[in-house]
């Protein structure tokens, strides 16, 4: 099972139509992107809807609202073995934040330690940043232009206003409440950074 802004888990859900639609918010979708007899089980109209996206599927893009992936039997769904359980697990483990940039659309994968699921690894981490997240949103020194940092990198990524009459303070708080950023972790960052973002070129590859 994978929800938008969590850590994809392990989840079992009855076979009835009703518990599908449960699952996925509303109307089932099947999307195959994959030859393993394996689907992914979506809401119909997810993107309709305004659900908030979810991950980026190889071959059919940005998914949104939570989805599933089971087997197929013929043409029935069926449970996944434990090894397709932890290889699909796996490939959509990490939360996903989708980003409008000047070169488009791109999608970052993140860690928030504080949700349900984090692997030890991200926790690690965590603690060598001394509990600074590792991407944040902050307001370029010169322009007051918002821009996505990487902890440790003098790059950044400058953001597009997207919603009419939107302040960019207004963008980096709705960004960073999506990474799991409190306005500590962002004042503390965004003072570590002042100092090497002014003047600092933007690089958009670097962390998108």
């Amino acid at each position: 099972m994978a929800e938008p802004g969590q850590y994809a888990r392990a989840a079992e859900i009855g076979d009835g139509l009703e518990s599908l639609q449960k699952a996925v918010g509303g109307l089932i979708d099947c999307a195959y992107p994959w030859r393993e007899k394996v689907c992914i089980v979506c809401n119909d109209e997810g993107l309709i809807n305004g659900m908030p996206m979810n991950r980026a599927v190889e071959r059919y893009g940005a998914l949104a609202g939570p989805f599933f992936i089971c087997g197929i039997s013929g043409e029935n769904f069926c449970s996944l073995t434990d090894a397709q359980v932890q290889k699909y697990r796996k490939m959509f483990l990490r939360p996903q934040i989708f980003l409008h940039t000047e070169r488009g659309v791109g999608y970052l994968e993140y860690d928030n330690v504080t949700l349900p699921g984090a692997p030890q690894e991200a926790i690690d981490r965590f603690k060598k940043r001394n509990g600074l997240p590792e991407f944040c949103c902050c307001l370029l020194p010169s322009t007051e232009m918002p821009v996505l940092v990487r902890y440790g990198e003098r790059s950044y990524v400058p953001l597009e206003v997207r919603e009419p009459g939107e302040r960019a303070e207004e963008i980096a708080g709705r960004l960073n409440g999506q990474l799991g950023v409190t306005k500590q972790q962002q004042a503390a960052m965004s003072a570590i950074i002042s100092h090497t973002l002014s003047g600092c070129p933007s690089v958009t590859d670097s962390a998108v």
